[in-house]
């Protein structure tokens, strides 16, 4: 957090497409649909500080070199160097897969709340939904129902560059942020 205390915020606002709130001297950044304020001293969600995992999200999105957003052609983690598919699947999609059918059913109600929208899905699963994670991160997931013949299944994956923003380890950080948020929208809607 030290970095924060001499960071000009004005200069990165447009790079990271965030608001720059001049009588603050702060950033307003989106993530997940809800609104981060990162300050001199700290970053915070609904006026207290963000949890660790998404403060460090939001710092080194921050401090990324990235620049050009580029969303397809998707790339799931195992396309980035280092990433273990099998700790990423375990941890974020069978999580989501277990609650495939009622994120399905109340879609309407909970996708607006994660920015997220519906999109024509690539391999015919139920339902495709496409999560601004950050201004220049997105999310794609995919989810189908458990039927007769098959279990269900749920996939995420990376906007193309999605690595330029954020380094490996806080990619997957986001994206089981996502997870927990949309299991929690899920016992509240």
């Amino acid at each position: 957090m030290k970095a924060l205390e001499s960071t000009s915020f004005l200069e990165l606002a447009d790079r990271i497409n965030a608001r720059y709130m001049k009588e603050e001297d702060a950033l307003l950044l989106i993530m997940l649909g809800q609104e981060y304020v990162i300050r001199h001293d700290g970053v915070y969600l609904h006026g207290q500080r963000a949890p660790e995992a998404h403060a460090k999200v939001v710092l080194d999105y921050l401090y990324s070199s990235g620049t050009t957003f580029l969303q397809t052609p998707w790339r799931p983690i195992g396309d980035f160097a280092g990433a273990s598919t099998l700790e990423f699947r375990k941890k974020v999609e069978l999580p989501i897969t277990s609650y495939a059918t009622e994120i399905i059913d109340r879609a309407n109600a909970i996708l607006p709340m994660v920015d997220a929208e519906r999109v024509n899905s690539l391999i015919g699963s139920d339902i495709a939904f496409t999560v601004k994670a950050l201004p220049k991160v997105y999310l794609r997931v995919e989810l189908s129902r458990e039927t007769q013949d098959f279990p269900a299944e749920a996939w995420v994956l990376f906007s193309n560059n999605a690595h330029e923003f954020l380094a490996l380890s806080n990619l997957r950080i986001l994206a089981e942020v996502f997870k927990d948020r949309i299991l929690s929208l899920l016992r509240i809607y």
